[in-house]
């Protein structure tokens, strides 16, 4: 009997590991050594027990591994990292296309070869993007300019 709760205590040990597969893994071959523990001990006097030991090892250890497929479930930890990876979608969107707030509105002088008036309402924009050139370099603007002819009115 002792040998039986010290199997047990071991397969309960071996059964605490940190991931899914492991955790499935351990669940198996902990049924399998309760099983041929329970079997070797229940065998009849005339029979011999590693048979009953490999009968019960294999039968408790798929019902084990059958459990263990349903419990040990990937699916949360997939909606966990699916979740996760697009808030980082999300944050990277929003560092790369900011939104623009509006600094500055003037009138000023602008160059006469891209506008005849030679006068233009210039807008200055508060930004926070950040821009890919090439796949070691990143960089980030923070100010963006406007200039835009004015119109008869103005």
């Amino acid at each position: 009997m002792k040998k039986l709760i010290s199997l047990l205590c071991v397969c309960f040990l071996f059964s605490a590991c940190a991931t899914n597969q492991k955790s499935r893994l351990a669940a198996t071959l902990a049924g399998v050594g309760v099983g041929a523990v329970v079997g070797a001990s229940t065998a009849p006097s005339d029979e011999k027990p590693e048979l009953h030991a490999m009968y019960w090892g294999g039968i408790i250890g798929v019902i084990t591994a059958i459990a263990a497929n349903f419990y040990f479930n990937d699916k949360t930890d997939i909606d966990m990292v699916r979740l996760e990876n697009e808030k980082m979608k999300a944050q990277l969107d929003f560092f790369q296309s900011g939104t623009a707030t509006l600094l500055k509105e003037t009138k000023g002088s602008a160059d006469r070869k891209y506008f005849q008036s030679g006068k233009a309402k210039i807008k200055l924009y508060k930004i926070d993007q950040w821009v890919d050139e090439g796949p070691n370099k990143k960089y980030h603007r923070d100010q963006m300019i406007e200039i835009l002819p004015l119109e008869k009115g103005e």
